[in-house]
């Protein structure tokens, strides 16, 4: 009925993904401790679909491109139709590494140990995933195919966003935001 809908549309629960207990940081320490990236290393992360949608591909062939400090390593969390694909084109390279898909429990803690999210999709109504790495306090590069793009990231601010199909674009947001 009319009466018992509510409109709530692309909005998270911002306290339930901040990494507040004991428990979750614990839970992103041991993350990257079975990735074997230390504490003070820097950490790139994907969450979502491994397909191409997402265009996960242009985040792990622009990692590359950008040649990054040592210390900085790419995370992709979740499965996927690009997913073998994507882990036998890297499995040699130390920096880049590979999570299944997590449970939304577990969630604050994969964004607890990264620095920065990124999220590349072609196309995106909103792109929550950037909401909820917001509200654990990360930095966020954006595709602008991402709805969320315009309303949420200040470029300079809170991260940038990039134009979806440029992969300089994305090579020169990953600089940017590593470098500042």
């Amino acid at each position: 009925k009319k009466k018992q809908l509510i409109l709530a549309t692309h909005v998270v629960d911002n306290e339930r993904f901040e990494c507040k207990t004991d428990e979750c940081k614990i839970t992103a320490a041991l993350f990257r401790q079975k990735l074997q990236i230390s504490y003070d290393d820097i950490v790139l992360l994907y969450a979502g679909k491994v397909e191409n949608v997402k265009n996960p591909a242009i985040i792990t062939e622009t990692f590359l491109l950008a040649q990054l400090n040592h210390n900085v390593h790419l995370v992709i969390v979740g499965n996927g139709v690009l997913e073998k694909e994507l882990k036998d084109r890297y499995a040699q390279h130390l920096g880049i590494h590979f999570m299944d898909f997590q449970n939304q429990l577990l969630m604050p803690s994969v964004y607890e140990m990264a620095d920065v999210f990124v999220l590349s999709s072609q196309s995106e109504t909103w792109g929550l995933s950037v909401n909820e790495a917001m509200a654990n306090g990360k930095a966020i590069i954006v595709s602008n195919q991402c709805g969320c793009a315009i309303d949420l990231v200040e470029n300079g601010e809170n991260g940038y966003m990039f134009n979806a199909v440029s992969v300089t674009d994305l090579k020169n947001k990953m600089q940017l935001i590593f470098t500042n």
